[in-house]
């Protein structure tokens, strides 16, 4: 499927539409600064979280918030033995629902429960996204 988003309103109904449909495990690809942490903050607000308190993970890897939402970047991560050395993969395991920016070393962890999303800046409030 294919969206235009031309607001953080309509992303935000993005997500939460997402969400709803039981869309718990997300991977985000897009540039840097198509929008993947903002999307992950309105996955936040929806499950009760501030999305004030949602930063990015590029330079942690992962945060975690209120011990039901993990999200994590994979930017950084050069190998799969980073990612499990750094108990990253290991994370995933232990919650229900993820946001990854930058997903890399899929075949350790995603399944059929996962959602794979492409957010394409198209001007300064429009992106498209694809899944």
């Amino acid at each position: 499927m294919e969206k235009l988003v031309k607001s953080p309103e309509e992303m935000m109904k993005l997500a939460w539409e997402l969400v709803k449909q039981w869309h718990k495990k997300l991977l985000l690809n897009g540039d840097l600064w198509a929008g993947k942490t903002h999307f992950c903050k309105w996955v936040a607000t929806q499950l009760g979280i501030n999305k004030n308190n949602v930063k990015s993970p590029t330079y942690t890897y992962l945060n975690i918030y209120e011990d039901k939402f993990l999200h994590m970047d994979m930017y950084r991560l050069e190998t799969a033995e980073d990612a499990m050395e750094k108990g990253i993969i290991e994370e995933i395991e232990n919650h229900d629902y993820i946001c990854i920016e930058w997903p890399k070393f899929m075949e350790y962890y995603v399944d059929e429960t996962w959602l794979e999303l492409n957010i394409e800046k198209v001007d300064e409030t429009t992106r498209k996204v694809n899944w």
